[in-house]
């Protein structure tokens, strides 16, 4: 079976697959695969007759919040993986690959000395700077991540045997022509459409609603006039600046950090340079001696250099630096509406024109002090502040108050009273709780009343501390005090009712009346438009995605009718263009490989729950609740 196993080890999803094993010191980990987990119980999950302890999975976890941070910047913290399941996804990896270890071990499969030498020599980890590999480049990152060859050797070897077996797993499946190609025609075909919306109007003057109508229309809606929950809290921040503002900085350090950074002051120079080429020698002398008589440089250009393009003479403003040496020591030597001698480089003859010069200049110390001084606060409170959020983090922990530790740190303390979820009262006035609003927000609604919450981040700009000191629920507001807002929204659905009735009429008039859309838009003075051609995944505000899908279950000539922005649009379908797949072999072959790696996705995940079977799966939830606390 290894056999067959190895004869089928390549293709797309292999190349996939080897994936993991160039990236095995960035996604995995290495110190896991050897470590003895002989202490204490500290498992989170059992696979079969494995362990995957706590340790395991927060290196597992940890890693993954390292790759979301340099997809976002560092916006991404323990409480926010745990939200957005990364803890639940890195557990499920870990089980899944021992669950394929665990079969690869009863199965008795063996990948030979020569396979893992191969691995290793193509990894391009390994290679240096001309792609080949090299030894040294080998040791260090073994160094790097505490292996010795034999333990890398060993962990090559199961990725390896991972790699055969999946590979072999999915060989051969692949999507059928035919659902290739009927899926190609449903994605690719397109529909045309005549289009008119039915303005507000048309529905004419809305009456006010009667008693019984009014009560009517709030008991069946009463949940849209609710009061929302409202929360009253405190808010301690740290914040980065507050920090800085504390800390003194010497005329001598902003001096020093001046000299030291000094490139980030100076402006440098710019011309706005035009330029000719010229095939040789011979050329660019008649070009600079008409240039010398008083033509022009664009005439000169065009007759002499074949440069028939005025733009592309044009180089714009450019620095010293943005030229090669020989033509940046001409251009910048050369005065304003001045040309250059012929300067001769690789490309050929240059002559350059100079039409516009703006002065280099630097900005001096007085000029750029308070900026430095405010950046040298910054960095020493950056350092300084997570020294201070640990000890608040302590004090919280020791059982002291939002107040105690405002006062003790020095913090800055905000209130917001009755306020909803959007941080605003119930005149609509917002809570003053600066750009780290929506964070303190969810905070305060995420934490019960009297309860103060956790230490968390407000991006890069410091701490908080929330106080949850009042809760009042959400609740049904009595119809006298809504009256004029039930009243509104009943006249509201009123109108929308008389709009959809009217636009109805038209389709009617379409679908059994035998009329064009055209000609009911023209006998109701009604502005009729032609839709672009569409597909089934079009759709913006003047054509909504519902109106289009509409259109795509209809038969040609149908009228449909869809709620707009500005009123209820009718839409009759004029023209069906259906796809040809026979004429796009670049976009079925794509969607081709779409569907396998689907379908293959598919595939591993049945095998994986096979697996699950065999070798039984237990998870401890409430210890894997406790590790990113």
């Amino acid at each position: 079976m290894l056999q067959a196993i190895r004869s089928r080890a390549t293709g797309f999803v292999v190349k996939i697959l080897f994936g993991l094993l160039i990236l095995t010191f960035g996604i995995w980990g290495i110190g896991d695969i050897f470590r003895n987990n002989s202490a204490a119980d500290t498992s989170v999950a059992h696979v079969g007759s494995r362990v995957i302890t706590m340790q395991d999975a927060s290196q597992a976890v940890q890693s993954e919040i390292e790759r979301l941070r340099g997809l976002f910047g560092g916006a991404v913290d323990a409480q926010q993986a745990k939200e957005l399941g990364i803890v639940d996804q890195a557990v499920q990896r870990l089980v899944s690959r021992n669950l394929v270890e665990l079969e690869i071990n009863r199965m008795g499969l063996k990948v030979g000395d020569e396979a893992v030498r191969s691995a290793i020599l193509t990894n391009p980890a390994f290679r240096n700077q001309q792609g080949a590999f090299d030894r040294n480049v080998y040791e260090q990152l073994l160094l790097a991540n505490h292996l010795s060859e034999q333990q890398y050797e060993g962990l090559a070897r199961e990725d390896l045997l991972r790699l055969q077996l999946t590979s072999a797993l999915v060989d051969g499946v692949t999507a059928p022509k035919p659902l290739v190609d009927t899926l190609y025609r449903l994605r690719a075909e397109r529909r045309v459409a005549d289009m008119v919306t039915v303005p507000p109007a048309a529905a004419g003057a809305i009456p006010a609603p009667t008693d019984a109508q009014l009560d009517e229309f709030y008991r069946a809606h009463a949940d849209s006039f609710r009061s929302p929950e409202r929360r009253s809290f405190k808010v301690a921040m740290l914040r980065l600046d507050d920090i800085a503002a504390g800390i003194p900085v010497s005329d001598d350090q902003i001096k020093s950090a001046y000299d030291q950074r000094q490139n980030e002051f100076v402006t440098p120079e710019q011309r706005q340079v035009a330029q000719m080429l010229l095939p040789d020698e011979a050329a660019a002398k008649t070009a600079e001696d008409q240039l010398k008589s008083g033509k022009d440089f664009a005439a000169v250009a065009r007759d002499v250099a074949k440069m028939t393009d005025p733009k592309s003479l044009d180089l714009g403003w450019v620095k010293r630096t943005d030229l090669p040496p020989e033509l940046a020591d001409a251009a910048f030597a050369a005065p304003q509406n001045g040309t250059t001698q012929p300067v001769k480089d690789t490309f050929g003859w240059h002559i350059l024109r100079v039409s516009g010069i703006k002065p280099g200049a630097t900005k001096t110390f007085a000029e750029v002090k308070d900026q430095l001084k405010l950046e040298l606060a910054r960095d020493q409170a950056s350092d300084r502040m997570a020294d201070v959020a640990n000890n608040i983090d302590d004090a919280l922990a020791g059982g002291a108050s939002l107040d105690d530790v405002a006062q003790k740190f020095a913090l800055k303390v905000a209130s917001a009273a009755d306020v909803d979820i959007d941080g605003k009262d119930a005149g609509g006035k917002a809570a003053d709780l600066g750009g780290a609003a929506p964070a303190i927000l969810k905070a305060a609604f995420g934490t019960d009343k009297g309860q103060t919450s956790q230490l968390s981040e407000m991006g890069d700009d410091g701490y908080f501390i929330v106080r949850v000191e009042g809760v009042t629920p959400a609740a049904a507001r009595p119809l006298a005090d809504v009256r004029d807002l039930v009243a509104k929204e009943w006249q509201d659905d009123a109108r929308q009712q008389a709009l959809q009735k009217a636009a109805d009429a038209i389709a009617s008039e379409v679908n059994t009346g035998g009329k064009s859309l055209k000609d009911v838009a023209a006998a109701q003075k009604l502005t009729m438009t032609t839709t672009p051609e569409l597909q089934r995944t079009s759709g913006d505000e003047s054509i909504p995605p519902s109106l289009v899908a509409k259109l795509f279950d209809a038969k040609q000539g149908a009228a449909v009718t869809e709620a707009g922005q500005s009123g209820v649009i009718v839409a009759q379908l004029q023209k069906i263009e259906p796809a040809d797949p026979a004429k796009d072999a670049t976009a079925v072959k794509q969607l081709a490989q779409e569907l396998d790696a689907s379908l293959q996705g598919d595939t591993v995940a049945e095998y994986d729950q096979a697996l699950r079977k065999t070798f039984p799966v237990k998870i401890d939830q409430d210890r894997l609740d406790q590790l990113m606390q």
